[in-house]
């Protein structure tokens, strides 16, 4: 009887892992421009690689109008940084739960949680930073990509090079987007579409992502990131966290 129940436990665990699917779960500060570019980038996945792509903080299912989103959860960093240390250890526990085992070949955990925030004003940045990193070098799945000031940098830089300050104003950055004009409210500047960062329409995601680095490059690596201006590393969450390479 003993061994048959043993059996029937390894037969039950193989049958579980081989439902089970990594995923990916993004917590963001905005509730519109974020998620909207996560949507376009999501559809451009290599079908063949498994992941499952979460928005965990999405207002947009939350009963918001159509085009917008209605805030319902605190999106400071800190209270990012608390949202998905929890949704992390959540999902850790039902991985273990239900006995997944080892992940895919080519992924390295079954769980990955992402924060992506701006500067703005917010208190907390670096503190969110240190919390990261030290979670990274313990391997435990907790990750961020930063804009100073906005994520309208990262928009910005599809499209021309960028390495001047910006004062810490995001408007600024928006308003430099070749598609805003002086008549373009600040509701339709934060709408993404896949003609603003598409290679077809725009300099694609590889540019963007040099574009990034050059910048970034001008800071030091001991640099408070609440003090690097321009600064902007949402090309990492792109090919770690969305797994995907160019558009």
């Amino acid at each position: 009887m003993a061994s048959r129940k043993r059996g029937n436990d390894s037969t039950d665990r193989a049958r579980r892992s081989s439902k089970a699917v990594p995923s990916v779960w993004i917590f963001t500060e905005g509730t519109l421009t974020e998620p909207q570019y996560i949507d376009i980038v999501r559809d451009l996945r290599d079908p063949d690689i498994p992941l499952a792509v979460h928005i965990a903080n999405d207002e947009r299912t939350l009963g918001g109008t159509k085009g917008s989103a209605r805030p319902t959860h605190s999106r400071k960093p800190l209270d990012l940084l608390d949202q998905a240390v929890t949704k992390l250890r959540e999902e850790n526990r039902k991985a273990r739960r239900e006995a997944w085992g080892v992940p895919p070949r080519g992924i390295s955990r079954w769980t990955t949680v992402w924060c992506l925030f701006d500067r703005d004003q917010h208190e907390g940045v670096d503190e969110v930073m240190r919390v990261a990193r030290k979670m990274k070098e313990r391997n435990e799945g907790l990750e961020v990509a930063y804009s100073h000031p906005c994520f309208e940098l990262w928009r910005l830089l599809h499209h021309k090079d960028y390495t001047s300050t910006f004062g810490g104003v995001c408007d600024d950055a928006a308003k430099r987007l070749p598609f805003v004009t002086p008549r373009t409210s600040k509701e339709d500047a934060k709408v993404v579409l896949p003609e603003q960062i598409l290679k077809e329409h725009s300099d694609g995601y590889a540019k963007a992502k040099a574009r990034a680095q050059r910048m970034n490059a001008q800071h030091g690596d001991h640099a408070l990131h609440s003090n690097r201006d321009p600064y902007t590393d949402v090309w990492r969450f792109v090919e770690e966290g969305l797994l995907v390479t160019d558009y």
